[in-house]
C-alpha cells in the first residue's frame, strides 16, 4: 500500500485472507484520482464494488452484464472524477472505445487483481490478461499487482508481462497455522461419501466441499440428502440466479454446506469456513491451495481435508487433454477458422461449426478448447469470458503465420507436471504442510508440525538413507 500511495510498482503475494482488497481500497482513499481495477469474475467484481461501497468509497463497475445506459453513466461519471475505485474486466482493454478513453480518465493506479491469470504457468490463465501491460503507456500510472498463490516462477512472468519497473515486493508467508491438512484414502463413490457423512456430522461454521465437475456435485450432493445430510449444489451450469441465491445463503445461513465446482468461492468473503473437504482434489497444487484456503480466515482453527483415490486422476488427465489439444487439432482448427475470418479483422464464429469440421470426436466444447489454446501461443486473440459454459458463437482475430505450437506442447507438460505435483502430495511421506509451502518457495524447518495427519501419526519426516536400509534388511542400527 506504501508503494501504491508513493507512485511505485508492487507486486503483493497474500493467501486468501491476506487482505488484497485492502491494497487497492485504502489508496483509493489516499491518491488524487481515480484507481483502476482489474478483475477476473463478474461475481467477485459484484462483491468488490458492494464491499468498497461499503467502506465509503464511490465505486463502480463496468462488465459485458451492465445494460448499456448504466455502461455510460458509469462512464460519465468516472470521466468527471466521481469515482475514486471503478472495477472493470480484463476484456474491457480490447474495447476500442474504451481503450481510447483511457487517456482521458483521471488513473493514479491501476491495480490487477488475481494476477496470477496473466501466467501461462499459473492455474486460471485468462488471455485477455495479457492485454492489460499493452495499456501501460495510455495510463501513466503505476501498477500493483496482487495474487494469493504464485510459485516464483509465475511471480516473474507477472513481473515481465505488466513490466514493472523495480517493483515493491511483499511476499507473505503461505503458511496458515490455524489450518489442519489431512489426506483420506478412498475407493469409489460409496466410501467417500461414508467418509463425507462421518465429518459433517456435528460440523460448526460453514462447509465447502469441492468436487471436479458438475456431474460429481450433483451425485454428491444427492447422496448426501439421502443420508439426511442436505447440501446445496454450485456450478457454472446453473443460472446466474440460482447461484447468487447459493451465495447469499452461503454467507448468512449459520451452518450452510455447499457442494461446489472451483467456480465457486473467489470473493466468497465468510470468515467462519471451518472445513473444506476436497471430494477429488483439483489439477494443481495452486489450485488446491486456493481453495483450501478458504477454511478459517477468523484466524480460528479450521480443517482442511481431502478424499483421495488413484483413479481420480483420469478425471485430471482428461482435463489436460481437453485444454491442451493435439497439435493436429489445432492446426485444423486454425485453419477452419482463418478460412471464416479476414486475418487482424474481428469475426463472429459459430463453435457449432467449428465442431463440426474437426469431424469424429469434436464439438463446440473442444472447438473452444482448441480456440483457447491458440490464444495462449498468440496465433489468434480471442473474447474469453473465463467463466461459464463455452459460448455458442467467439469472437476472435486471426494473426497472420503459422501457429507456435512449441509453446503449446511446453504448456502441456507444465500442466502434466502440475498433475503429478498433486499426486506427489497425496501420496508423499513427509510432512504435507512442509510440501505445500515448499511447493510456493518457502523454506520450514524439519521439525514435526502436528498440524497435517502425517506429523499426527509421527511420519511427517521424510525417511532417512539409514532408515530405508534397515526397513529393507530388518536391522537395527547400532547407536
Amino acid at each position: 500500500m506504501r508503494a501504491a500511495v508513493e507512485g511505485r510498482d508492487a507486486l503483493g503475494i497474500l493467501p486468501t485472507g491476506g487482505g488484497k482488497s485492502v491494497c487497492f481500497q485504502l489508496p483509493a482513499f489516499l491518491v488524487p484520482g481515480m484507481v483502476l481495477v482489474v478483475s477476473p469474475l463478474i461475481s467477485l467484481m459484484e462483491d468488490q464494488v458492494g464491499r468498497a461501497r461499503k467502506a465509503g468509497l464511490r465505486a463502480d463497475l463496468l462488465n459485458s452484464a451492465l445494460p448499456a445506459m448504466e455502461a455510460r453513466d458509469v462512464i460519465r461519471r468516472a470521466t468527471a472524477g466521481g469515482t475514486q475505485l471503478l472495477l472493470v474486466a480484463p476484456e474491457r482493454f480490447r474495447v476500442a472505445g474504451f481503450r481510447a478513453l483511457l487517456g482521458s480518465l483521471p488513473v493514479s493506479l491501476l491495480a490487477v487483481d488475481e494476477a496470477h491469470c496473466i501466467s501461462q504457468w499459473g492455474h486460471d490463465f485468462r488471455p485477455s490478461y495479457l492485454r492489460i501491460g499493452e495499456v501501460r503507456p495510455l495510463l501513466r500510472a503505476p501498477v500493483l499487482a496482487l495474487t494469493a498463490t504464485a510459485t516464483p516462477r509465475v511471480r516473474e512472468e507477472i513481473a515481465a508481462s505488466l513490466s514493472l519497473r523495480d517493483p515493491a515486493r511483499v511476499v507473505g508467508s503461505f503458511d496458515r497455522p490455524n489450518l489442519t491438512w489431512e489426506v483420506r484414502a478412498g475407493g469409489g463413490h460409496a466410501d467417500k461419501v461414508r467418509a463425507l457423512g462421518g465429518l459433517l456430522r456435528g460440523r460448526t461454521g460453514a462447509t465447502i466441499l469441492y468436487a471436479s465437475t458438475r456431474r460429481a456435485v450433483e451425485a454428491v450432493r444427492r447422496t448426501l440428502a439421502a443420508l439426511g445430510l442436505p447440501a446445496l449444489s454450485y456450478h457454472a451450469g446453473l443460472s446466474p440466479e440460482r447461484r447468487s441465491e447459493v451465495q447469499d445463503r452461503f454467507l448468512h445461513d449459520p451452518a450452510p454446506v455447499v457442494v461446489a465446482t472451483n467456480a465457486f468461492g473467489m470473493g466468497i468473503d465468510r470468515p467462519d469456513v471451518r472445513l473444506v473437504l476436497h471430494y477429488q482434489l483439483p489439477g494443481s497444487l495452486e489450485a488446491y491451495y486456493q481453495e483450501a484456503g478458504r477454511a478459517g480466515r477468523d484466524g480460528d482453527p479450521a480443517r482442511c481435508v481431502s478424499l483421495f483415490s488413484p483413479r481420480d486422476r483420469g478425471i485430471h488427465d482428461r482435463f489436460v487433454a481437453v485444454a491442451h489439444p493435439s497439435p493436429d487439432r489445432l492446426r485444423k482448427v486454425h485453419l477452419l477458422v482463418r478460412a471464416r475470418t479476414r486475418p487482424g479483422q474481428e469475426e463472429v464464429v459459430s463453435l457449432t461449426e467449428l465442431g463440426r469440421g474437426l469431424g469424429k470426436g469434436g464439438g463446440g466444447d473442444e472447438a473452444w478448447a482448441a480456440l483457447r489454446a491458440l490464444a495462449r501461443c498468440g496465433a489468434l486473440e480471442l473474447d474469453d469470458p473465463g467463466e461459464g459454459d463455452p459460448p455458442a458463437e467467439a469472437r476472435v482475430t486471426v494473426h497472420p503465420g503459422r501457429p507456435d505450437l512449441d509453446s503449446l506442447a511446453s504448456l502441456r507438460r507444465i500442466a502434466r507436471s502440475q498433475v503429478e505435483a498433486v499426486q506427489g502430495y497425496a501420496l508423499g511421506r513427509g510432512c504435507r504442510r512442509k510440501h505445500l509451502l515448499a511447493y510456493f518457495g518457502e523454506e520450514v524447518g524439519e521439525e514435526l508440525c502436528g498440524r497435517c495427519d502425517r506429523c499426527r501419526e509421527g511420519k511427517g519426516r521424510p525417511p532417512t538413507a539409514g532408515a530405508w536400509v534397515r526397513t529393507l534388511f530388518g536391522q537395527r542400527s547400532s547407536s
